[in-house]
């Protein structure tokens, strides 16, 4: 690559000149700046030229002139000048010529980098509060792969989203998951398990207290998560256990997007997403009076049911061979199971869903006497074969069936709810009758 090349890709003018300050050379920026061409005025002195030009005094004095404002012809620039030394004597001069529309470009854009730089440096000091994201659900099932196809286009979305699954099959990595594939992810993320504590604690958890709010009350006051979480998501796990009172207000703040401090007379703002989970059936909480209808259907604009283990049976080889790899790094010591702990762990139904699966495996990690697992180092709950699909427990096909048939139906229910407009929805999206529907799914269910 030749030096005019690297001139010529330049957005400043570049000029050179001999000793005597003689035009050698200009790129077409310079020459767009002062309005000649190269042929035009090469070999005449810069001054002919430009009469203001400080290129004679550099070779003069052999000192650089660095950050001159000028003014010329109505033109506002700056001028970096040097002189170009061989042997220790000045043999030219080399300046490099920036417009102010130039300048004020390069300042906006380091204005921008410096407004980057300093998001980054608040994202970095204070993390989101997330460790999961969707590229870490460790998955091959085609259930799984539509859970986590419809909670990415969802995520997309500022609605409520409420989680449904048995314990240990992974609401969080879900909801953190959501978080962070939205446009919220910059923001915090915020979790509560709302059946840890009681109702006075959850209260001022939520919503934070003033000075002397009640006994005890820290002094000057605590902001809740509905303002630690502001701009982001609030994940409220196990809200079924809410108490019934305090549904009341949540329910409030979710509807007016305000809410008071305990002990306040101040409204607040609030901006959150809520994302709540539960592993119970909300609907029959209702109809016992356990938990409102009206908080239901906020916080339940899209349902989003998490498959057990059980029936994404795809995902349990690939789950062992990630939770062995994280004990392989932790006891410095390379692990394999036999071909018969894998069928045994294949076939197990996994109450307690992954969170059993991944402390299984840590289990059978300290259990092994060697590199390989085998079936001794089981817990005793796979070594006594509860709930392996032995051969004399085979379900019979005709109500694998019917068990198949009446979980996509209530699978489709949860879509298009539960009312008998979205039962009928439901029946012709799987093309049977509303009839049939009832029928498949019991009395039990309607």
């Amino acid at each position: 690559m030749r030096e005019k090349d690297i001139y010529e890709a330049m957005n400043q003018g570049v000029l050179l000149c001999d000793e005597k300050s003689r035009i050698l050379y200009f790129n077409s920026s310079y020459s767009r700046f002062i309005g000649y061409r190269l042929e035009e005025i090469c070999g005449k002195p810069i001054r002919d030229i430009r009469p203001g030009a400080v290129v004679p005094d550099v070779i003069a004095n052999g000192k650089p002139q660095e950050s001159l404002f000028r003014v010329e012809n109505d033109q506002e620039y700056f001028a970096d000048v040097y002189p170009v030394m061989e042997d220790g004597q000045v043999v030219g001069s080399v300046s490099v010529v920036t417009s102010m529309m130039n300048a004020n470009c390069i300042k906006d854009k380091m204005l921008k980098l410096e407004e980057q730089e300093k998001v980054m440096k608040d994202r970095l000091s204070r993390t989101n509060g997330t460790h999961y994201s969707f590229e870490q659900i460790i998955c091959s099932s085609p259930k799984t792969l539509e859970t986590i196809a419809k909670a990415k286009k969802v995520a997309r979305h500022p609605v409520n989203i409420l989680l449904q699954g048995e314990s240990g099959c992974g609401k969080e990595l879900f909801a953190q998951s959501i978080h962070n594939e939205s446009d919220r992810r910059d923001a915090p993320f915020v979790a509560i398990n709302c059946a840890a504590l009681n109702k006075t604690m959850l209260e001022s958890e939520l919503f934070g207290y003033e000075n002397g709010a009640f006994t005890g009350a820290r002094k000057g006051g605590k902001p809740g998560l509905f303002e630690t979480a502001k701009g982001g998501t609030l994940f409220l796990d196990e809200i079924s256990e809410m108490d019934y009172d305090l549904q009341a207000k949540l329910l409030r703040v979710l509807q007016e997007k305000k809410f008071r401090r305990i002990g306040g007379l101040q409204e607040i703002d609030t901006d959150i997403r809520l994302i709540s989970a539960c592993n119970v059936n909300l609907q029959q909480y209702i109809e016992e009076k356990k938990f409102r209808m009206d908080l239901f259907y906020r916080i339940a604009v899209f349902p989003l049911t998490i498959p057990p283990l059980r029936e994404r049976r795809e995902d349990i080889l690939p789950l062992m061979k990630h939770y062995l790899h994280i004990a392989q790094i932790q006891n410095k010591q390379n692990y394999t199971f036999t071909d018969e702990v894998k069928e045994r762990m294949y076939c197990y139904d996994w109450p307690g869903n992954v969170r059993e699966l991944r402390n299984t495996v840590e289990f059978c990690a300290l259990m092994a006497l060697s590199t390989e697992i085998t079936l001794d180092c089981l817990p005793p709950s796979l070594l006594q074969g509860q709930q392996v699909m032995q051969e004399e427990n085979i379900i019979p096909l005709d109500q694998r069936i019917r068990e198949f048939e009446k979980n996509e139906i209530m699978h489709t229910l949860d879509i298009y709810g539960r009312t008998t407009d979205g039962k009928k929805k439901a029946a012709k999206a799987l093309g049977i009758s509303l009839s049939s529907l009832y029928n498949k799914i019991g009395k039990s269910e309607t």
